[in-house]
């Protein structure tokens, strides 16, 4: 081998070593934020269903309706809802995980009163992609 191909092939290695590791393009936190503005900000189903995966896709499939969908597997019905992230368990060195945990802050009509509310939901890499995988019981006894 000449000295000319042995610094084309450690270039080529160098240069796979720059690339992109293959995971998920997404963040966690934005799958779990478009989920929350799918179900109570535009109330759409059909926007949330790519983002839910394991034991969630059945029951979003029975209860069919956003309103639905926020009375029975979420317990807070808000009209006029706001959805922002509040914070996430990932940080550059949990970036790797396979789950994590993200919490989004809702607000908005609750009747006539304006509620504010934090939920958390569990984040799982399903087939190369970021999906909500478990709604988690509230930690902080917020909501009875």
């Amino acid at each position: 081998m000449t000295i000319r191909t042995l610094w084309t092939l450690l270039f080529i290695t160098v240069l796979q070593g720059c690339s992109d590791a293959p995971g998920p393009q997404r963040l966690p936190e934005h799958v779990a934020l478009d989920l929350f503005t799918a179900i109570y900000v535009d109330q759409d189903t059909n926007k949330a269903l790519p983002l839910i995966g394991g034991e969630l896709l059945p029951l979003f499939h029975h209860y069919r309706l956003a309103s639905q969908i926020q009375r029975q597997l979420f317990g807070l019905r808000l009209q006029q809802a706001e959805v922002e992230l509040s914070s996430t368990d990932a940080d550059f060195f949990r970036r790797r995980n396979q789950n994590m945990k993200v919490t989004i802050k809702l607000s908005g009509l609750k009747g006539d009163s304006v509620w504010q509310d934090l939920r958390q939901v569990q984040v799982e890499v399903i087939d190369n992609r970021w999906k909500v995988t478990k709604l988690i019981n509230d930690p902080w006894l917020t909501n009875g």
